[in-house]
């Protein structure tokens, strides 16, 4: 079984599995409480601590609506499992060693499988030299009637009818053909039954051949193995439960809160936030599978999002993972603090030559900063901040 490992962040630590990881892996980690800060918003407000009454300048400037979450950098896992189930045999790795694709990293006992296989392949043999003895016997028995029938012809041929033996030699004649009749029709019926014993003979062999073939745990990829479930020798291991947990220490993921899968299509861009820089990030939809056990144990689900760095980074670290949802670039903009809200309508109020003014709004995208302004005011309008 294969299937992407993620992990929960919550604020107040990474447990678990990712600290078994982490240590692993030899990352060192933050606290949550060292989750970089959001990426600042380039405008400001510029007000005078000693006025009473603040004012800001309407200008230029971006919208941008976005969800921000907490994650961890996380190398790419996978958790591995036996195909089928079985009896545990041993691990052929240990936590912290580096492995190559195709490499065993735990195995089942499968000497009953083998055993079973070697029976299986002996009867069909058996079958196969039976059925082969069977239809050569009947064959030279035909290839004999047909010489005898050949000789009893000519005798008939050469014998005047209903004189001497011709009664004789025609009754020889019938019996003949009836034996030949007889050999084809054994032959038919050792060929059905061979050709339904065979086929199921042969399809046992070839399930037992799989179970023989799925007693190993193999590795899908390069990388680190990060986490062997504990396992003795003798134990039943279910095809259903992943044993080795394996990280791909060459790619990045950001495990966090959880994203649906509709808000991560629609959403316009995704990055990550991490020591000042921006990594574009790619969203990993969780498995269907995952997401019911982790609800039907009232877990929270988590999201997974793939990063292309051109510099290694370092696992264990927090970070902030933005989804914008919807922007807007250089449009008119004016701090939400200044828009006040009355019934269905948006309005402010402009510094004009009598003081206060009372403007009405027709605004755009409000990213919980700034409003898009579409209408009712124009740049460099100074407007009054309550």
């Amino acid at each position: 079984m294969r299937i992407i490992w993620t992990m929960w962040i919550k604020k107040a630590a990474a447990g678990g599995l990712l600290a078994a990881l982490l240590l692993s892996l030899g990352g060192c980690g933050e606290t949550a409480g060292d989750a970089p800060e959001a990426p600042e918003e380039v405008r400001t407000v510029t007000v005078n601590p000693l006025q009473q009454v603040q004012t800001t300048v309407v200008g230029l400037g971006d919208v941008n609506k976005r969800d921000i979450y907490e994650a961890v950098i996380s190398p790419y896992v996978e958790e591995l499992g036996f195909p089928e189930d079985g009896i545990f045999l041993e691990y052929r790795v240990k936590p912290g060693e580096e492995v190559r694709r195709g490499d065993i990293l735990a195995v089942t006992d499968v000497s009953d499988y083998q055993k079973q296989a070697e029976d299986l392949q002996d009867q069909i043999d058996l079958l196969t030299d039976n059925y082969v003895y069977e239809i050569a016997t009947r064959d030279n028995s035909l290839q004999i009637c047909e010489l005898e029938l050949e000789e009893t012809y000519k005798l008939i041929e050469l014998t005047e009818y209903m004189q001497g033996n011709y009664t004789q030699l025609c009754t020889d004649a019938g019996n003949l053909v009836s034996r030949m009749d007889r050999l084809e029709l054994e032959k038919k019926h050792l060929t059905e039954n061979y050709e339904l014993e065979l086929p199921y003979l042969q399809e046992l062999l070839s399930d037992c051949r799989e179970k023989l073939q799925s007693n190993v745990v193999r590795a899908p990829f390069d990388g680190v193995v990060a986490q062997l479930q504990p396992a003795v020798s003798g134990d039943k291991v279910s095809g259903q439960t992943p044993l080795v947990v394996l990280a791909d220490t060459t790619r990045y993921l950001a495990v966090g809160d959880y994203v649906t899968r509709r808000d991560a299509e629609k959403a316009e861009r995704i990055y990550v936030f991490l020591d000042g820089v921006e990594y574009e990030a790619q969203y990993i939809p969780m498995d269907k599978k995952i997401y019911s056990a982790l609800m039907a144990k009232n877990r929270t689900p988590y999201s997974s999002f793939e990063l292309f760095p051109s510099e290694p980074l370092e696992y264990g670290h927090m970070a902030r993972l933005v989804v914008q949802k919807e922007s807007r670039r250089q449009v008119l903009v004016a701090p939400g603090l200044a828009v006040q809200q009355e019934g269905s309508r948006r309005y402010c109020y402009r510094k004009g030559p009598q003081g206060r003014e009372k403007v009405y709004l027709e605004t755009g995208l409000y990213d919980g900063l700034y409003y898009e302004v579409l209408s009712g005011l124009q740049e460099g309008d100074e407007v009054y901040i309550d």
